[in-house]
């Protein structure tokens, strides 16, 4: 399936959220976020949150809530945590820590079937994983939080929920999508060399569409093996969303963002009015 480009001239773009007739995108090495209209093309910075904004939700409020990693610049760094980003661009630190656990450099998040923010916090950049990697729920309307479950230093990043609720995670380092449930991890998928899943969303019918960085595509995953590619020429694709029957694919290599005609819509990442 040949995609197309819709928008140009980002940096770093991650985190898509699509908003019926916009779509805001994080920039890693702008330390903004981006929107892009749908009706014009028109592009522009609407919010600074400084550091590193990676992934992004939309809550029920019409509020972002983005993974702030901090930022990669040793010398332009901010603390990690949980941000929040209004319409007029207002930037809140919601948690730079839950349940007395400092947070290292949280990455993809979503809202959970249970009403809490699920996020992942690889606590590192990627090529410097010296640490275990960590799952987190936060209630962001108390703050309170719990760990949920850490695993070895593979670089948990993107996070989604699957229909019927199933928590779902993928791990940079081992090439895998992981599902937790009663009784643990347990492997749904291992990509294929040199496809190292980032962010990733779910198709209505249950089908994966998992960011492949250096695979240079979207890989389409049903039931555990990958039967599809969504090229994006040589880019770095870092996360994808549903906006209707397409699919949005942020890449960071050129800084641009895609779209595939894929016909199917997709699910929610999950919405919850807070704060």
């Amino acid at each position: 399936m040949d995609g197309e480009i819709v928008a140009e001239g980002l940096r770093f773009p991650e985190g898509p959220v699509w908003t019926g007739d916009a779509l805001y995108v994080t920039e890693v090495e702008g330390g903004t976020i981006a929107r892009w209209r749908a009706e014009d093309g028109t592009l522009e910075r609407v919010a600074t949150t400084g550091g590193g904004p990676n992934g992004a939700v939309l809550g029920a409020d019409g509020a972002l809530w983005v993974t702030q990693n901090g930022g990669m610049d040793p010398e332009h760094r901010i603390t990690a945590g949980i941000q929040r980003v209004t319409a007029a661009g207002d930037v809140t630190m919601i948690a730079s820590e839950v349940g007395d656990l400092p947070l290292g450099a949280p990455n993809d998040l979503a809202f959970g079937p249970d009403g809490r923010l699920w996020f992942t916090d690889p606590r590192g950049a990627p090529t410097n994983p010296l640490e275990p990697g960590r799952l987190f729920a936060l209630d962001a309307s108390t703050g309170t939080g719990e760990l949920v479950v850490e695993i070895d230093a593979v670089y948990p990043n993107g996070i989604a929920f699957a229909g019927d609720g199933l928590l779902m995670w993928t791990e940079s380092f081992s090439r895998r999508v992981m599902a937790l449930d009663a009784a643990g991890p347990r492997i749904l998928a291992e990509l294929p060399e040199p496809n190292y899943p980032d962010g990733m969303c779910v198709g209505a019918d249950g089908t994966l569409y998992v960011a492949s960085t250096y695979g240079h595509c979207v890989s389409v995953v049903r039931d555990g093996a990958v039967v599809d590619r969504l090229v994006c020429g040589d880019g770095m694709v870092t996360n994808c969303c549903f906006g209707g029957t397409d699919l949005y694919v942020t890449e960071s290599r050129h800084g641009t963002v895609w779209r595939f005609p894929v016909g199917v819509e997709g699910l929610p990442l999950g919405q919850r009015q807070t704060l």
